[in-house]
């Protein structure tokens, strides 16, 4: 993954005092924190002339090159945003974050921690200039007052964006805040909002988190969510898929339909999406060869469309008792085929948490999905069709987000522009299908 930092730019201090954070997370403070002439951001103990420290973050390692930034005004809150939730982590992340989240609620481990950012403002700014430009301020308004304690991290590659974990200062998980700070995201926290909306109104065998506020603050989309509750267990990656009812659920949050995949409002937005969307020219190519090969070949076959969930992967699930939990709803879409999330649950759990290749992870998920997609009423002939518009579903969508971030997966692509040249024949082999029966 390349990243792209945006340094500290907007801060008033000397280059020879300047300690400059690491680039995977400067760009996090920059976007949260940078509001001159208001508030500010250094390297703890830089603030410059005429800023006072507001709060403290320790900055923690987060694996795969991330941060995880955790306010030290509360040593509860501290701990808490290293514990909750713990359960829905694996084992060797499980102890690591119990044990410094021990040492944080001691204190510790504070004397340790040798990263720190310190937010600063401005000396005599009126509380009604904080309120504008501290993010804090706005926060306390969605969560109805009282002092709030955050950590949050951002990600990496062409989907990052922050998260924010908000705690009371005794340690109470009061929500979560994604944030839209391009166009990719901004759009993404607006499909989740619809997403949650429409859960919202009808009773779910699918439990989702409450929306609390979606609203815009200083130029971000933010989303709020009310935390997960409390004893739910995490889902391991060599889970099973969720049943064909729950899928079936998930597609009836909008009218579900069926026609020919020519003349879908789904096909018709993926082709005006490679022409709008899609700036790298090779992988534009590829994307329109592929798709005109399938409109020619596939273009009468009839389709059953409805909402996908986008992301629905173990790492996205939980269970409490006997009901299942959803959260990451920020690529939904209504009129998406029916099975996509079948082939995306397989081909993630392939890519991302087993590391293999483009390629075999495509062939590996359309043989996995054949089970649910039978169950689900698509008929066989269907099966390879499916996967190989969900493959251009992900193109597209790597190639907005690249197009707003700059930044690119570079697992996925250009890997993936050789197996849209094979589309839309996606064989898969005796050993991907015994593969796949194991993975199941």
């Amino acid at each position: 993954m390349r990243t792209r930092a945006r340094g500290m730019g907007l801060m008033r201090i000397p280059r020879s005092q300047r300690v400059l954070a690491p680039a995977g997370h400067a760009w996090l403070f920059d976007l949260l924190f940078a509001r001159p002439p208001t508030v500010t951001w250094a390297a703890a103990g830089t603030l410059p002339a005429g800023f006072e420290r507001a709060e403290q973050f320790a900055v923690l390692p987060a694996g795969g090159g991330r941060s995880f930034m955790v306010s030290l005004a509360s040593r509860r809150a501290a701990s808490s945003a290293l514990t909750s939730y713990n359960a829905l982590r694996s084992g060797r992340r499980w102890l690591a974050r119990r044990l410094l989240g021990a040492g944080l609620c001691t204190g510790l481990a504070q004397p340790l921690l040798r990263d720190r950012i310190d937010i600063g403002i401005a000396s005599g700014a009126s509380q009604g200039e904080l309120a504008d430009d501290f993010l804090w301020g706005h926060l306390r308004q969605v969560f109805g007052g009282g002092r709030l304690v955050v950590a949050f991290g951002g990600g990496s590659g062409p989907y990052r964006k922050p998260v924010l974990q908000v705690f009371s200062t005794g340690g109470t998980p009061l929500g979560y805040v994604k944030v839209g700070w391009n166009q990719w995201t901004r759009e993404a926290v607006s499909r989740e909002a619809a997403a949650l909306r429409a859960c919202a109104i009808r009773p779910m065998r699918v439990g989702v988190p409450r929306l609390l506020d979606d609203s815009r603050w200083r130029g971000l989309d933010l989303l709020v969510t009310a935390p997960l509750p409390q004893g739910i267990r995490r889902v391991g990656i060599g889970a099973p898929l969720p049943g064909a009812e729950l899928l079936r659920e998930i597609s009836g949050l909008s009218a579900a339909h069926a026609g020919e995949l020519s003349a879908s409002p789904w096909w018709l937005g993926i082709r005006s999406r490679i022409q709008t969307g899609v700036t790298d020219p090779v992988t534009r190519s590829a994307l329109s060869v592929a798709t005109d090969r399938i409109e020619r070949a596939h273009g009468g076959v009839p389709l059953e469309f409805g909402t996908w969930h986008g992301d629905l992967v173990p790492w996205n699930l939980a269970r409490l008792g006997d009901r299942l939990y959803a959260w990451d709803w920020e690529s939904s879409t209504p009129d998406a085929p029916l099975g996509f999330d079948a082939v995306h649950f397989h081909f993630q759990v392939a890519f991302v948490a087993r590391r293999y290749p483009v390629e075999r992870a495509v062939a590996l998920a359309a043989a996995a999905a054949r089970p649910a997609l039978e169950a689900l009423g698509i008929p066989r002939h269907v099966h390879d069709l499916i996967a190989a518009l969900h493959l251009i579903e992900l193109s597209v969508r790597h190639e907005e987000a690249r197009r707003s971030s700059g930044d690119i997966d570079d697992r996925f692509c250009p890997a993936v522009v050789r197996v849209l040249e094979r589309l839309p024949a996606l064989p898969s082999g005796p050993a991907d299908r015994d593969t796949a029966r194991r993975a199941a």
